[in-house]
């Protein structure tokens, strides 16, 4: 693991770091003895509570053979502790009218509650109990193995779009644990072990390894003591440093035909680029909205509208902690193949590589990335999730302000720029799917 921000000077009650986000943000920063990170911003604006555990722990910290451990303590969080029965945390919360679920994915793993303040002590009582208190048994485990053994044949090998993402990972990926899939391979989760799940408890599930962030109707001092109360006290432990292999360069284009049962073909195009802490990652971000952003979407209006090769196209560009992909995803109309699909993709990629784009798509593209960055702040909700995602992936909550500035900054120069240093054939990863025939 990186050193983060307070490695050297822990930051205590007395002196808290305070960052300014926005002009009228000011989140209040910590770190216990223990390496517990504390995100506080004070919003008198909602009447509600939002409270964010994020561990740094994801399918990325995984080995070989052990995947899938990160996504099956998703489940295994919500069980017994030493201090209460299995599903009391749930009943709970939803008695006193507050929401709450978990996330895991490449680069963490976050539970959220969103909650009237008299529900404060319940769930600090509760976040406290199963980071401590976990209670794992071989029932336990063998019962939550078989759940997240059915979510895997229903979300990935019973449906095309789950098989076709992990394989385009799979296959890109051929060092770099991000080809690991999230959910994990069914051979793993069927041979994880009580002891596989103790260890991985023992090192991720620590004060030293988590955020807490805390949004909404509190004061700020009082919410201290109150964290310092439940979490404080605890013993340090380190994380082991995080050894990963990093990708090498690709050298030539990977294409891969594949059948399955579905009523159309599909086209997945995945091109590697760097990661959200390099600055052309927001470049990127730009360029893939000016691209299949909306109904003005470039290939939009060449695949969907003009040649109606397609019936959907989507793009999204990776914001994950190391580089990862840039992905195209085109649904064909029926009776047309993915080969139709990739020769129009080329074309309209040529013409970025050729000519560029204009100022007005600039424009339009800042705007639509603006409206849904400000749009996903709209609520304490969405103020944790973006301050604990930067806290986790980049060490930085004030990344925050500077991922829109990197944004608003983005000309046709930089676009250009990182058009072509990613869209290269050798730089791809082709998955070419069609209907089984009968």
């Amino acid at each position: 693991m990186k050193d983060g921000p307070f490695a050297k000077d822990p930051v205590m009650k007395s002196a808290p770091e305070t960052v300014d986000l926005f002009r009228s943000w000011k989140v209040s920063r910590y770190r216990f003895d223990n390496g517990l990170r504390v995100l506080l911003l004070p919003d008198p604006s909602t009447p509600l509570i939002s409270y964010h555990t994020w561990y740094r722990v994801g399918s990325r910290n995984e080995v070989e053979g052990k995947t899938g451990l990160a996504h099956l303590f998703e489940h295994l969080m919500f069980g017994a502790t030493s201090n209460h029965p299995s599903g009391e945390f749930d009943r709970e919360l939803e008695r006193m009218g507050a929401e709450t679920n978990a996330a895991t994915w490449l680069d963490w793993t976050y539970y959220h509650q969103t909650f009237p303040p008299d529900a404060l002590e319940l769930v600090l009582e509760f976040e406290s109990d199963r980071m401590h208190n976990l209670v794992l048994t071989d029932e336990v485990v063998t019962r939550e193995k078989s759940v997240v053994a059915n979510e895997r044949r229903y979300r990935v090998e019973d449906r095309v779009d789950g098989f076709l993402d992990e394989l385009l990972y799979k296959t890109a990926f051929e060092v770099h644990t991000y080809g690991h899939p999230t959910i994990g391979w069914m051979d793993d989760i069927e041979n994880f072990t009580l002891d596989d799940c103790l260890d991985f408890y023992r090192t991720y599930y620590s004060p030293g390894n988590a955020i807490v962030v805390v949004v909404g109707r509190f004061e700020a001092d009082e919410m201290l003591a109150r964290l310092e109360l439940r979490f404080g006290s605890t013993a340090a432990q380190v994380v082991p440093p995080l050894e990963i292999g990093e990708e090498p360069e690709q050298k030539g284009e990977k294409r891969i035909e594949v059948s399955r049962e579905m009523p159309a073909a599909k086209l997945l195009a995945g091109y590697h680029v760097p990661g959200i802490g390099d600055p052309m990652n927001a470049a990127l971000v730009v360029l893939n909205t000016i691209l299949s952003g909306g109904e003005s979407g470039r290939l939009v209006r060449r695949l969907v509208h003009d040649t109606e090769v397609a019936t959907d196209l989507m793009g999204w560009t990776g914001v994950f902690a190391d580089p990862c992909l840039l992905e195209f995803q085109v649904d064909l109309r029926e009776g047309r193949q993915p080969e139709e699909a990739l020769r129009v993709l080329d074309e309209e990629l040529e013409k970025v590589l050729a000519d560029g784009v204009s100022e007005e798509e600039i424009g339009t593209a800042r705007n639509r990335n603006r409206l849904a960055f400000y749009m996903g702040l709209g609520m304490a909700s969405g103020k944790a999730n973006q301050l604990g995602f930067f806290e986790t992936v980049l060490d930085d909550c004030g990344a925050l302000t500077r991922r829109i500035q990197e944004i608003e900054r983005v000309g046709r120069g930089e676009v250009l720029e990182a058009a072509r240093s990613i869209f290269r054939p050798q730089n791809r990863t082709i998955i070419l799917a069609t209907p089984e025939k009968s």
